[in-house]
């Protein structure tokens, strides 16, 4: 019998990429305190029937795109993958600015792209030798990235990025240092809508952000993913909010009917540090206030944002591959 892979002994872990998109650079950084990894990997098998081969089953099997991705949440410390799927970090002292890059910027670590790129190592470890499963994903880009603030319950962020390549190895797993930072909790975070003005009725409360990443498959001899490419960003919000007089109607009439824009923020404050997610032209594009029989009346409704930009202090040196 042989040994069994316990959850107990999985990690995942990232790499920065520079110079050359998928290709890492300097040493395994630690994600925050991870909750679980998916990895989709598809291989794409085709089947072909074609005449002449007298028969109802499949006369050969071809083999086509190599697609690979996955979704991974955890509890943040730190808000480089929120880095990731904006696309530019600046490293102050004792902040990083997080602002947006489109089509026509350069990347610093690797100039051909707009997104930074990054490395997965994702291990699940047992006793015997030689028998570790190691899976590294080679050339990930943030697809999609959301931040999920709801009431009484840990912040949480979750990713889903695309990938070039995976690489399987049965060796030793690259060890990081966990952090033991507490993580964000529900009840150091505040919503201002417009900014400036701290709402104390929201429940729940969602930031996506969209990158819409086109997997590139040219007339190249080769199945794999030759680059990432980002296509339109969007930016939605989800919110819940417990009706209240003081700004029900404002929200309703003023910003839903009348079509008023506003800015809002999202603030983060605990031992980890604090970020302030800084949300500009925003809309409200839908939303539902039901009348239930008993309990709150809660209006919830979509928010979609022009512009994003971010404010973030903690003890990190560098959100940055160097």
């Amino acid at each position: 019998m042989g040994y069994k892979y316990i959850g107990d002994q999985n990690f995942l872990s990232f790499q920065f990429e520079s110079g050359t998109y998928a290709s890492p650079s300097g040493a395994r950084q630690w994600i925050g305190l991870c909750q679980d990894h998916s990895p989709e990997e598809v291989v794409n098998v085709e089947q072909v029937r074609y005449q002449g081969n007298y028969s109802r089953g499949i006369g050969i099997f071809t083999d086509g795109k190599l697609e690979n991705g996955g979704t991974f949440n955890y509890y943040p410390q730190d808000f480089k993958f929120l880095g990731f799927a904006i696309g530019s970090v600046q490293n102050l002292t004792g902040s990083h600015l997080i602002t947006e890059t489109n089509s026509n910027n350069t990347n610093y670590a690797v100039a051909s792209q707009s997104l930074q790129s990054f490395t997965l190592e994702d291990s699940k470890r047992t006793a015997a030798t030689g028998s570790n499963f190691i899976r590294t994903y080679n050339g990930c880009m943030v697809d999609t990235f959301k931040l999920r603030l709801s009431e009484g319950e840990i912040v949480n962020c979750e990713v889903g990025y695309k990938a070039q390549s995976v690489v399987y190895s049965s060796g030793t797993v690259t060890t990081v240092t966990a952090r033991t930072t507490k993580p964000y909790m529900w009840s150091n975070t505040r919503i201002h809508m417009p900014s400036g003005t701290p709402m104390t009725n929201c429940t729940t409360f969602d930031f996506t952000v969209n990158n819409n990443l086109e997997s590139r498959f040219p007339l190249n001899g080769s199945r794999t993913v030759e680059q990432l490419v980002p296509l339109n960003r969007d930016y939605s919000v989800d919110a819940t909010f417990l009706m209240d007089s003081a700004n029900a109607n404002t929200f309703y009439n003023t910003y839903y009917k009348e079509g008023g824009s506003f800015n809002a923020m999202i603030e983060l404050k605990a031992t980890a540090g604090s970020a302030f997610i800084i949300m500009s032209g925003c809309r409200i594009t839908d939303m539902t206030v039901p009348s239930p029989v008993e309990g709150l009346t809660e209006q919830t409704f979509t928010i979609i944002p022009t512009n994003v930009a971010i404010d973030v202090y903690d003890t990190i040196g560098s959100y940055s591959a160097w």
